[in-house]
C-alpha cells in the first residue's frame, strides 16, 4: 500500500516490460486522494518536474530490505 512520503517507480504501460517497474526513475509521493469507491490516486513528483497525479495501479512502491 503506497502512502504519503513514500519514494515509487513508474510502471512501463505495453511492450515486453508491461508492468514492470521503470528503475531508471524514482518519485516522491506528495499528496494523495482516495474516495469510496474510487481508485486511489497519487501527487508524485519525478525527477524535479512539475508533479503530476497518478493512479495506484501506476506506481511501484520500493521496498526496503532489512539485513541481519
Amino acid at each position: 500500500m503506497i502512502k504519503l512520503g513514500d519514494i515509487v517507480f513508474r510502471k512501463y504501460k505495453g511492450g515486453v516490460n508491461h508492468n514492470k517497474p521503470n528503475t531508471k526513475q524514482l518519485g516522491l509521493v506528495i499528496k494523495e486522494h482516495k474516495e469510496k469507491g474510487a481508485v486511489p490516486q497519487y501527487h508524485v513528483r519525478f525527477d524535479q518536474t512539475d508533479p503530476k497525479w497518478y493512479y495506484q495501479h501506476d506506481l511501484h512502491r520500493i521496498e526496503w530490505r532489512k539485513e541481519n
